[in-house]
């Protein structure tokens, strides 16, 4: 698989029709794609896959071509709202969901109230999807894939006989297949206030935009404005991004204020086994995981879930009754972290700890040793 994304400003790239390049290595084309890196809506990047190992050189040619080609969609956004809807008892009941590039979250919105599609803003890539609730809750959640192709525009549309949204029982597709409860669930953010996690619960008001949707990368940008976090309020601006071939979403941050513990982590279920990395080295990447039987798939089945996270944010590792936490600090006002979950019945998923354990360090390998470009 073509699991490196390069990515390039299209102002170094002179004299090109953007809407016409191609990417191509020996004369073969590469998937590649326009994105808006910045979330102004204006694109602004190339981007394309790329297969390279460790010290590997490619030579990539980058021309204008007659027809743009069009490639398989293997990395998808999504938000939808309820449209035709009637509101009763604080519940919007009936109508259906409709696809929008931008929400803000109504007044009065909570959880369970069915206003969104799977609870909020949906991504996926050919191997895993993911959700976030949101609401006061905002904890991200797995759907576990056992098709590689695009399949939230589809989810989340039906009940089952108990009333119950479909996507909790499994199906061709798969299902989801975690429980987040009110634990940090998978690379939830939150604050660190007085030994306890403050999620992003209390704002003014949120906006949350789909800023690309494939076909190798998708991404989404959520606007928290007024967050009351218990150590004063601030605006968040949070960036969700996937990319094709690859478990890991890229989750970021920007805020600007004094406070400077913030916290992320993993729901800590029963019947697993912890693993971390420990380099202590500057500027490295370390991570925390879970391998075990903490899937909603039945009794036996596996799931792996893990952060990655940077030295240089980190402040320390702990845990409460629900999560293993990392408290992380802003660096010039950002944090951000990677996190993924491994299901073993995705298509050529990973099967036990010790092949979760190589797909770790793995990872480790890629995100400290990134690619290097220099244009010729």
């Amino acid at each position: 698989m073509l699991n490196n994304l390069v990515k390039i400003k299209l102002n170094k790239l002179k004299g090109i029709n953007p809407q016409k390049l191609g990417v191509f290595f020996d004369g073969k084309e590469l998937p590649s794609q326009l994105i808006d890196s910045d979330s102004d809506g204006k694109l602004d990047m190339l981007t394309f896959l790329v297969d390279l190992k460790a010290g590997e050189i490619k030579t990539i040619k980058i021309k204008e071509q007659k027809i743009k080609r069009h490639f398989v969609k293997r990395a998808h956004a999504e938000v939808s709202e309820k449209r035709g809807y009637k509101l009763i008892d604080g519940v919007y009941t009936g109508g259906y969901f409709k696809s929008v590039k931008t929400t803000t979250t109504p007044p009065g919105h909570i959880d369970h109230n069915y206003y969104y599609k799977c609870e909020g803003p949906c991504w996926e890539s050919d191997r895993v999807g993911y959700r976030l609730y949101l609401d006061w809750r905002n904890s991200v959640d797995v759907f576990g894939k056992k098709v590689a192709d695009s399949v939230l525009p589809n989810v989340g549309h039906t009940k089952d006989s108990k009333g119950h949204d479909s996507y909790h029982t499994m199906s061709d597709w798969g299902m989801d297949i975690y429980k987040v409860g009110n634990s940090l669930g998978i690379g939830t953010f939150g604050a660190w206030i007085n030994g306890k996690v403050e999620k992003v619960s209390k704002t003014d008001s949120t906006i949350c935009i789909i800023t690309n949707d494939g076909p190798i990368v998708a991404s989404i940008n959520i606007k928290y404005f007024g967050w009351n976090f218990g150590k004063g309020k601030s605006d968040l601006n949070s960036n969700i991004q996937i990319i094709a071939g690859s478990r890991l979403t890229h989750y970021s941050f920007y805020i600007q204020t004094d406070y400077n513990q913030f916290c992320t982590g993993i729901a800590n279920h029963p019947n697993t086994t912890f693993l971390l990395s420990n380099d202590k080295s500057d500027n490295h990447w370390n991570y925390i995981a879970l391998w075990g039987k903490q899937s909603l798939a039945g009794a036996n089945d596996e799931l792996g879930t893990a952060i990655f996270y940077n030295n240089k944010q980190k402040i320390k590792l702990t845990e409460d009754e629900l999560s293993k936490i990392i408290i992380l600090k802003p660096v010039n006002g950002k944090i951000d972290y990677y996190f993924a979950a491994c299901w073993q019945q995705e298509p050529n998923g990973i099967k036990n700890i010790k092949e979760f354990k190589k797909y770790l360090e793995d990872i480790l390998d890629e995100l400290n040793n990134p690619v290097n470009i220099s244009q010729l």
